[in-house]
């Protein structure tokens, strides 16, 4: 009886999975991005940013500096940095921000691709995040203007070296040695990447800020709990409101399927209890109908939403970060966990309704 239904009325079943695939779509695509906002922190101070410390200085030092953060008790290693803040230009197309000077075969914050492969510093010029590439409209082997917003406020033309698809925002970089060269400011540095010993984390936090040449002392846990507030604000504490959202919807889908099918089967169920169909034996004829529904959509769902989260992480992506759109399994089952669970309650409340109806009401229909 379940399949004479469906191949009788396949038009309307295709809309019933159809909706019900593109309620599956919209939760497999928020539970996504979910996943890909909490990937992004990991990342970032995981993977790229592998320091205990980050110390800022008032201005570009002597690397000297650094030999001074070695000798300290308790440091055990430390990795130079020099960050410039810059306007890049390339005709009329400006972006304002800082290129980093980098070592090479950094350590303790590495430059890495979308692929979390090392990108590494060329001597030829900068290397750019694609999507800086793409605001400027500029392309490897271009010379690109770069304004000095500090020091003396040099105004240089850079080779563009190569471009990345980076995991976090759109950063400028160049070898540290290369960036002090083209400022005609040899040997400097801007901060460093400190690992240090937990145990005393405390004396060597207080000690740097008690340094006068240092302008901001920054802990990893500190920085982790300050990304992780921007995430959580603005276009990033949205994505609590679309899951919710999307949750709804799925289900509004599904009760709404349900509903339909039992209004216009009414009748019909009827008439089964009539001529000896237990409650059960006549809800089985309507709620197998949308079980079958329901897993049909499941697949179709999967697809539609594995092309939805590329669309949802490109929006939320922004200048500081950006939303990776991974193709993980747990999310999907969760997803189509929740489709099934909608679909429960819908069958759950539809078989209420039946079990409550009026069978002489019901047969009173008009020929």
């Amino acid at each position: 009886m379940v399949l004479r239904r469906v191949t009788r009325h396949a038009g309307r079943m295709a809309g019933a999975i159809l909706g019900i695939a593109a309620g599956m779509a919209l939760s497999v695509s928020m539970i996504s991005i979910m996943s890909g906002f909490d990937h992004t922190v990991d990342l970032s101070f995981s993977v790229v940013d592998r320091s205990d410390v980050t110390v800022t200085f008032n201005e570009a030092m002597s690397n000297k500096v650094v030999l001074e953060l070695r000798r300290m008790p308790g440091v055990i290693e430390v990795e130079p940095v020099r960050n410039v803040s810059v306007v890049m230009r390339n005709g009329v197309k400006t972006h304002r921000g800082a290129v980093n000077g980098l070592v090479p075969s950094a350590r303790l914050y590495r430059a890495l691709d979308s692929d979390t492969a090392t990108i590494e510093m060329r001597k030829d010029g900068m290397i750019l995040a694609q999507s800086l590439a793409d605001i400027l409209d500029v392309h490897p082997g271009e010379l690109l203007t770069v304004e000095v917003r500090e020091g003396r406020r040099p105004t240089l033309t850079v080779p563009v070296a190569g471009v990345a698809q980076t995991l976090l925002g759109s950063p400028a970089y160049m070898d540290l040695e290369m960036l002090n060269h083209v400022l005609r400011e040899p040997n400097r540095v801007s901060g460093a990447y400190l690992r240090i010993d937990d145990v005393r984390s405390s004396e060597i936090y207080r000690k740097l800020k008690n340094m006068p040449s240092v302008a901001g002392v920054s802990l990893k846990e500190d920085g982790r709990a300050a990304f992780q507030r921007i995430i959580d604000s603005g276009a990033g504490a949205i994505r609590y409101v679309m899951a919710l959202i999307a949750a709804v919807i799925t289900f509004g889908i599904v009760y709404n399927a349900a509903s339909i099918a039992y209004s216009e089967r009414a009748r019909d169920l009827a008439s089964l209890r009539v001529i000896g169909f237990t409650k059960g034996e006549t809800a089985f004829v309507l709620l197998g109908e949308l079980a079958l529904v329901t897993l049909l959509a499941l697949p179709i769902g999967a697809m539609l939403g594995y092309w939805l989260t590329f669309v949802v992480a490109k929006g939320f992506s922004t200048d500081l970060y950006q939303i990776p759109a991974t193709f993980d399994l747990k999310c999907y089952g969760e997803a189509a966990m929740s489709v099934v669970a909608a679909a429960m309650v819908s069958g759950w409340l539809v078989k209420r309704d039946m079990d409550r109806a009026d069978l002489i009401s019901a047969l009173k229909t008009r020929e």
